[in-house]
């Protein structure tokens, strides 16, 4: 297997605290919905809380974009690691105290989904900049996998640990892998970058990156199909109410359904950069975006826990494997002075509609169940996506391949290769 990327020091770098820092937050998105879940009894209340981590990215998001276009990116990541890591340790001091109550989650919720408005940007745009281009699929694969395949680690720690040390220990754990983020950011050791001087206002940046995005069919397109995707494929808030009430399995069970999907990236991330510069990216990326909903229809009326496990995992392995196509497509498809505004577009597609859509199905599990809730939505995506698709024929027939260019093969020199 090529792992051609991880040849370059600062690449690794990045790679290791992309690894440690979707383990904690996946770790946090167990405990958090297990505590909110107990505090609450409430798959609506569950569902709220997307409100308060998607509306702060929402909004913080585009500016980030800008800035990552504007400032130095690493700078940004270990500024937002500082808050972010002292953020973590608050959750863990207020159940050892046993004061915590639902609000004080969705508080640091806003705080925690404002921060990486400007962090997810900043690192999107970075990736580029540490490898060749003739690299940028595979470093693509390894980056857009470590989320998902992380869901195979992190859920386990969170579920576990609550079993085994509870809630309060487990936040600390939390807090202690965000620490660690923040000392592979500070290893990292980028060359002194000029940067342009800014000729228009942040919100006038903002504007002619949505321009620029939209001119573009491909982009567009894609962020199209993203959104509903993000808005109506879901399922991971409603895994408490599949743990607990349809499947009887526990935390511990919980834990290994979170998990699931992350076994099945793993093996979507093998394939993804086996595969390298597949040629036939936008085939691939819709074959993965229609098969990954129906994995999760039956995922949805599945009562056997092993059944539910193997359908978990074949959805894992569709999303990564879509999910590296469509990444490598933006990245191939924009420009370096754009880059940051549109990654913080894509950005905002899954880390901003992704929570809000925690709240339609939580209100829908409410009232049909949380298997219809589902399994309802993914079969109505389908549909919205074959309509897209006759209206963008440009994305199922693209073939891109990644072009040499020497200012990032020079660029790619400077950043350190070992």
């Amino acid at each position: 297997m090529n792992l051609g990327p991880l040849r370059y020091r600062n690449f690794r770098f990045i790679w290791a605290s992309w690894i440690l820092a979707a383990t904690a937050s996946w770790v946090h998105q167990v405990v958090t919905n297990w505590l909110i879940f107990e505090l609450t009894d409430s798959p609506f209340m569950l569902g709220l809380n997307g409100i308060f981590t998607s509306i702060p990215f929402l909004i913080t998001s585009l500016y980030g974009g800008a800035l990552a276009d504007r400032m130095d990116r690493r700078k940004i990541l270990v500024i937002s690691q500082v808050i972010t890591t002292l953020l973590a340790i608050i959750p863990g001091i207020l159940t050892g105290l046993d004061i915590i109550q639902v609000w004080h989650l969705y508080i640091l919720g806003v705080f925690n989904a404002t921060i990486t408005g400007f962090d997810g940007p900043a690192r999107q745009a970075l990736i580029p900049t540490l490898v060749p281009r003739s690299d940028l699929m595979r470093a693509v694969a390894l980056t857009s996998a470590v989320r998902r395949s992380m869901a195979l680690v992190g859920p386990m720690i969170g579920g576990v640990g609550i079993s085994l040390v509870g809630v309060t220990w487990t936040y600390f754990i939390y807090a202690a892998i965000q620490g660690m983020v923040l000392i592979c950011l500070a290893l990292m050791r980028m060359p002194a970058v000029e940067l342009p001087k800014a000729k228009t206002s942040m919100t006038r940046s903002i504007v002619e990156g949505f321009r620029s995005a939209y001119d573009n069919r491909v982009i567009w397109g894609i962020l199209s199909i993203e959104v509903f995707h993000t808005f109506f494929v879901t399922y991971r808030v409603l895994l408490p109410v599949f743990a607990r009430d349809i499947l009887s399995v526990g935390p511990t069970g919980l834990g290994f359904l979170y998990s699931a999907p992350g076994i099945g990236a793993l093996i979507g991330s093998a394939l993804s950069i086996a595969m390298g510069d597949v040629k036939k990216k936008g085939l691939l990326f819709t074959i993965s975006a229609f098969t990954m909903p129906l994995a999760l229809v039956v995922f949805a009326f599945s009562k056997s826990m092993p059944m539910s496990l193997v359908f978990l995992t074949l959805s894992g392995l569709l999303d990564i494997v879509g999910g590296t196509v469509r990444n490598t497509m933006l990245q191939l498809s924009i420009t370096e002075q754009m880059r940051g505004r549109v990654m913080a577009m894509n950005m905002m597609v899954h880390r901003g509609v992704g929570p809000l859509s925690n709240l339609q199905s939580g209100t829908l599990a409410s009232f049909v169940g949380a298997p219809w809730a589902v399994a309802g939505t993914s079969i109505f995506f389908i549909f919205y996506g074959m309509f897209m698709l006759m209206r963008y024929p440009q994305i199922y027939r693209y073939q891109g391949t990644a072009r040499s260019s020497s200012r990032s093969s020079s660029e790619t020199d400077r950043s350190g290769r070992h």
